[in-house]
C-alpha cells in the first residue's frame, strides 16, 4: 500500500478522535482549562498529516482560498504578540489614557500590539483543533467525508442522550458532570451551545438523507435508507425547544427550510410540477415565517430581562476607543471591565459580549474585521457555486454551508466559536464544504425537441439515473 494511500486512510480516525475529544472536553465556556493545551496538543499531528496530505496531491482552488483564510484567521492573534512602536501603540484613544494611568503608577509600557499578549498566545494555541479538523475535512475521499458527518451527527446525538441522562439525576448525584445545574446541555456548559448543537446536527441529518436517497438510486445502499435520517432530523428539531435557547427557537425552522430546499431533499422543479409537493414546501416557508416572528417577539421580550443587547452596544463602542488595533485576543474580561457602563457593573464579571461580532471588532479591531469579511465573501461565492451545481458533492456542500450560516447567525446573540466543541466541528464543517464544492458537478440544460415542437427541458441529473460516476 502507498504511504499517501495509507495516511489518508489514516486521517479519517485521527480527525474523528480529535472531534470526540472535543465533544469530550471542549464544552466549557471558560476561558482556560487544564484540557485545552492537550486538546491543542492532540491536534498537533493531524495538522501535519493533513498538510503533508495536501502538498503531496495537491488542493482545489476552492480548498486553497479556504486554506488562505482559515492562516489568516491565525495570523491575527500571532500579529497581535509583535511589539509596534510606541507612537502606533498609542494610537488607540483607549491605549492614550491607559499610557498615563501606567506612567503615573510608574509602570513602564510594554509596546505589544495585544494589550495581554499572553491570552492572545494562547487564543493562537486554541485555534489548533479547529484548523486540524479543516484541514483533515479538506484532505479526505469523498466516501471519508461522508463518514465524518456522521461523525458529527453520531455526536450530537450522543449528546442529546447525555443531556437526557444528566437531566434524570438528582442535583447532588456523583455522576453529575458539572457541580451546578446545566439545564439540557449535556457535555455542553451552556444550554445555548447545545441548541446550536442541535441545529448543526439537525441540517447535517437532512444533507445525508438527499445524499442516502442518491446512492440508493445507484443501489449503493438500502432504497429507504434516507427516512431513517429524515427521522433524526425531525428528533434533533424537537430537541431545540428542550434548550430554552430563544435564537436557538429563531435560527431552527429557518435552517430546517433551508436545509431540505438547498439539499435537494425537495427538488425545486419537482415542485412546481406536484400540487401536493408545492403545498407542503408553502406550509414550510410559512412555518419557518411563523417561528421567526414568534422568536423575535420572544428576543424582544428578552431585551427586557437580560443585559445582552446592552453588552454588544458596550463593546462595539469599546472597541471604537482600541481601533485600529483593537484590545487583543483574549483581553475581552479585562478591557471590558475597564470602560463597561455603570449598568454593566455586575457583580459577577462578563466573560463574553454575547455577540461574537461586536466581540470580534473590540479585541481584533480593523484587521480582525477585514479578516471576517473576506470569510462572508467566500461563504456567499460558495453559496452560487451550489446554486448551480448538483450531486451528492453538491448536496453535502450544502448541508455543511446551511449548518454554519446557522452557526453564524447565533453568533449575532451568543458565542457559540468560543467553544473548543463546536469551533472544532465547525472547521471540520468547513473543510468538507469546500472540497465537497469544488467536486460539484454544473448543472445541466439542454434544448430539446418533442413531436415537432421546440421545448427546454432540463436535463435529470445522473446522479438520479445511476449511471454516473462515484462522487
Amino acid at each position: 500500500m502507498p504511504v499517501t494511500e495509507f495516511a489518508r486512510r489514516l486521517l479519517l480516525p485521527a480527525v474523528s478522535v480529535l472531534l470526540v475529544a472535543c465533544w469530550l472536553g471542549g464544552g466549557v465556556t471558560v476561558d482556560d482549562t487544564g484540557l485545552d493545551l492537550a486538546l491543542a496538543l492532540l491536534a498537533l499531528p493531524v495538522v501535519l498529516l493533513a498538510t503533508w496530505l495536501l502538498l503531496v496531491e495537491g488542493a482545489s482552488r476552492w480548498v486553497q482560498i479556504g486554506i488562505a483564510l482559515a492562516l489568516a484567521i491565525a495570523l491575527v492573534p500571532a500579529l497581535q504578540l509583535l511589539q509596534i512602536p510606541d507612537a502606533l501603540w498609542r494610537l488607540p484613544p483607549a491605549r492614550q489614557a491607559l499610557a498615563v494611568d501606567l506612567t503615573a503608577a510608574g509602570v513602564q509600557v510594554s509596546p505589544h500590539w495585544s494589550l495581554t499578549p499572553y491570552a492572545s498566545e494562547r487564543g493562537l494555541w486554541m485555534l489548533l483543533p479547529a484548523l486540524a479538523a479543516f484541514l483533515a475535512a479538506c484532505a479526505l475521499w469523498p466516501v471519508q467525508r461522508r463518514r465524518l458527518l456522521q461523525v458529527m451527527l453520531g455526536l450530537v446525538l450522543f449528546n442529546v442522550g447525555f443531556a437526557f441522562f444528566q437531566a434524570g439525576l438528582p442535583p447532588d448525584s456523583d455522576l453529575r458532570l458539572y457541580a451546578f445545574d446545566n439545564g439540557f446541555g449535556g457535555l455542553l456548559v451552556n444550554t445555548n451551545h447545545q441548541a446550536t448543537a442541535c441545529i448543526i446536527g439537525m441540517v447535517l441529518a437532512v444533507g445525508l438523507a438527499a445524499e442516502a436517497k442518491l446512492r440508493a438510486l445507484r443501489g449503493e445502499t438500502r432504497p429507504h435508507w434516507h427516512w431513517m435520517y429524515l427521522g433524526l432530523a425531525l428528533f434533533l428539531l424537537l430537541m431545540v425547544p428542550l434548550s430554552t435557547s430563544r435564537a436557538g427557537m429563531v435560527i431552527v425552522l429557518p435552517a430546517l427550510a433551508l436545509a431540505v430546499f438547498a439539499s435537494d431533499v425537495v427538488p425545486l422543479r419537482r415542485i412546481l410540477r406536484t400540487p401536493g409537493r408545492l403545498l407542503l414546501a408553502v406550509a414550510v416557508v410559512v412555518l419557518a415565517v411563523i417561528g421567526v416572528r414568534a422568536g423575535i417577539g420572544w428576543m424582544a421580550v428578552d431585551q427586557l430581562d437580560e443585559l445582552r443587547h446592552v453588552m454588544r452596544a458596550a463593546a462595539m463602542a469599546i472597541g471604537a476607543t482600541h481601533a485600529p488595533w483593537g484590545s487583543g485576543v483574549g483581553s475581552f474580561v479585562p478591557a471590558f471591565e475597564q470602560a463597561a457602563p455603570a449598568a454593566l457593573q455586575l457583580p459577577n464579571y462578563v466573560n463574553h459580549a454575547h455577540n461574537e461580532y461586536a466581540q470580534w471588532w473590540m479585541t481584533t479591531g480593523w484587521l480582525g474585521m477585514l479578516v471576517l469579511l473576506l470569510v462572508l465573501a467566500l461563504l456567499v461565492a460558495v453559496a452560487i457555486r451550489l446554486a448551480r451545481s448538483q450531486g451528492r458533492q453538491a448536496v453535502l456542500a450544502s448541508a455543511c454551508w446551511v449548518a454554519l450560516v446557522a452557526v453564524l447567525a447565533h453568533s449575532w446573540v451568543d458565542y457559540p466559536l468560543r467553544t473548543l466543541t463546536l469551533m472544532a466541528t465547525c472547521g471540520a464543517l468547513a473543510g468538507v464544504m469546500l472540497a465537497a464544492v469544488a467536486e460539484a458537478r454544473p448543472r445541466a440544460h439542454r434544448q430539446t425537441r418533442l413531436d415537432g415542437q421546440s421545448a427546454s427541458q432540463t436535463i435529470v441529473p445522473t446522479d438520479e439515473l445511476g449511471d454516473f460516476p462515484a462522487d
